[in-house]
């Protein structure tokens, strides 16, 4: 059966995002405590100001988390709170990959307008953000919108200001200063360096950018504001320029040539194919043109993300859009012979990779030791054989074999074959592998068994060493909301949950508390643990013998 190119793109998209959207907990890093921030505004109804288990935490607007909740509410009759806040993702990605192509149409041609979304659902530093309950995502969709803007700026200032201002207010509230001031320098450098750039019609796109973000840039500041000033400071001053400049002392520290050194990797496979597009227009001052915009936005990106003093590897996911318009300039990249031989050696090898993963799948099921071993211990109490797993795993290797068939063809753009195997070889992990990275990282089995230790009558429960995804989780799985002795400087609460890493952490004068209940997350390696105790005296603890300095840490 022949598909359609572009019904090809859209089947790979949903059997791309639906397995790791369903059918799983919160995991660490950074979806706990988003799930945190949903639950808060499920809860109360605050869209204003973000909570984590009733604690302020403003690194990020809340735009992401709004949209979230309203998922998690229309949706959780159907699934369960978490699945149904991650589901917003297929939206927000959707909008960003129609935004990307669009923005490829105009820079490359029709044909880009489909190869582009493809080319950026096969990217490696998309597979785990794109599935995860995170604010970049729809930063992700506010720099797609942003570029579309400015790819129709000339052709039509006012959908093209209407789209740039929206999308530089998309990522001012989802994560604050970096989308709009990245697009912002884009926008002011291309008229500085093109001629073309340089015309009435695109001064008023921009004047009509300028209108159209005003409302994104006014509303939750004013409203944050009018709530509490220092925690307006607390937002614009340190987790926006703190962590930029790094006296925040937040986020991982790198060398500022982290990016560049790791966007081979990252940015693959995309990378070498916009090299390529760009090599091979080198002489052509007509198609030199068509390079300006996404060239450009790469290059003030990669600086701007190089100069910041925080670096993770999600950050690096806007550079991953003119990139993938870039390479699908170019429909025929190297001779017939040589596409021929890369997707025929693609698809072997995701042929194979698909294998491999069943075969391990089943001599998991039928108790082979050597596999066993290798896995986290109460992995079987995750069900590995569950029936929807597997039939989720069937549909993913029917679409993933179909899709690679398809994209073999001569008439298929050069990595339909590379997307087509990622797809096939992240549902195969998503289905079959779930049950042990389920395992490994979730909290519900630690949590839920808190709420039953936990003594009738007490009064509060104070925390120490626990960080604001432990919290929201024990919140959601325990009912219970914890005050972290890490932000009060004394709690009046009777019973204290300790976390611990590889540290033991324990009350310095042991003999007054009593051990009510130890757990740890279910690794084979346990990362995690977690103690509650109770104060032996028969009235509440003393203010003081709550405090950080209270403890003793091997």
């Amino acid at each position: 059966m022949k598909i359609p190119f572009k019904l090809l793109v859209v089947l790979l998209f949903l059997a791309w995002m639906l397995p790791g959207t369903l059918g799983r907990d919160p995991w660490k890093a950074d979806e706990p405590y988003s799930f945190g921030m949903v639950n808060s505004i499920l809860r109360t109804g605050d869209m204003v100001v973000p909570a984590v288990a009733g604690e302020p935490f403003l690194e990020k607007p809340p735009l992401y988390y709004i949209t979230a909740s309203f998922s998690a509410r229309f949706l959780s009759p159907l699934f369960d709170r978490p699945v149904a806040a991650r589901m917003i993702n297929l939206f927000w990605m959707a909008l960003a990959l129609v935004a990307v192509g669009l923005t490829a149409r105009e820079v490359a041609g029709d044909r880009a307008a489909w190869t582009a979304p493809l080319y950026l659902m096969g990217c490696v530093a998309l597979q785990i953000p794109a599935h995860k309950l995170i604010t970049d995502v729809a930063l992700f969709a506010g720099f797609a919108l942003g570029f579309y803007g400015l790819a129709v700026a000339r052709r039509s200032p006012s959908w093209g200001g209407l789209w740039l201002g929206t999308g530089a207010g998309i990522g001012f509230l989802t994560k604050g200063l970096l989308a709009p001031g990245i697009l912002g320098l884009t926008a002011a450098v291309l008229p500085l360096q093109f001629p073309g750039w340089r015309s009435r019609e695109y001064g008023r796109a921009v004047a009509v950018a300028l209108a159209a973000s005003l409302p994104w840039f006014v509303l939750w500041p004013a409203l944050l504001y009018l709530r509490s000033p220092d925690q307006f400071i607390e937002w614009f001053w340190y987790q926006n320029f703190g962590r930029f400049l790094g006296f925040a002392r937040a986020g991982k520290k790198d060398s500022h040539w982290f990016f560049l050194l790791n966007l081979p990797w990252l940015a693959w496979p995309v990378l070498p194919l916009a090299g390529w597009s760009l090599w091979k227009s080198r002489k052509n001052r007509e198609s030199g043109a068509l390079w300006q915009l996404p060239l450009s936005a790469f290059a003030i990106m990669l600086a701007v993300l190089s100069l910041s003093s925080s670096s993770r590897e999600i950050y690096a996911l806007p550079l991953l859009l003119p990139l993938a318009i870039l390479a699908s300039a170019d429909p025929a990249p190297f001779s017939d012979r040589a596409r021929r031989v890369t997707r025929w050696g693609i698809a072997a090898f995701f042929g194979m990779l698909g294998a491999a993963i069943w075969i391990a799948w089943f001599l998991e099921i039928s108790g082979n030791p050597v596999i066993s071993s290798r896995l986290p211990e109460h992995a079987v109490h995750y069900a590995p054989a569950a029936t929807s797993l597997i039939a989720g795993a069937l549909l993913c290797t029917a679409a993933g074999l179909l899709a690679l068939r398809r994209s073999v063809l001569p008439s298929a753009p050069l990595l339909a074959s590379w997307t087509s195997g990622t797809v096939l070889a992240w549902g195969l992990v998503m289905t079959l592998g779930l049950p042990w990275l389920e395992a490994e990282s979730s909290y519900r089995d630690t949590f839920s068994s808190l709420q039953q230790a936990l003594p009738k009558g007490s009064r509060c429960v104070a925390s120490y060493g626990m960080g604001e995804s432990e919290r929201a989780m024990a919140e959601y799985y325990a009912g219970v909301r914890t005050r972290p002795l890490e932000v009060s400087s004394g709690v009046d609460c009777d019973l204290l949950i300790i976390g611990c890493g590889k540290e033991r952490v324990d009350p310095v004068r042991s003999e007054d508390w009593q051990l009510l209940w130890q757990n740890n997350r279910p690794a084979k390696h346990p990362k995690e643990h977690f103690s509650l105790y109770r104060h032996r005296s028969s009235g509440a603890a003393p203010q003081a013998l709550l405090t950080p300095g209270l403890f003793h840490i091997d």
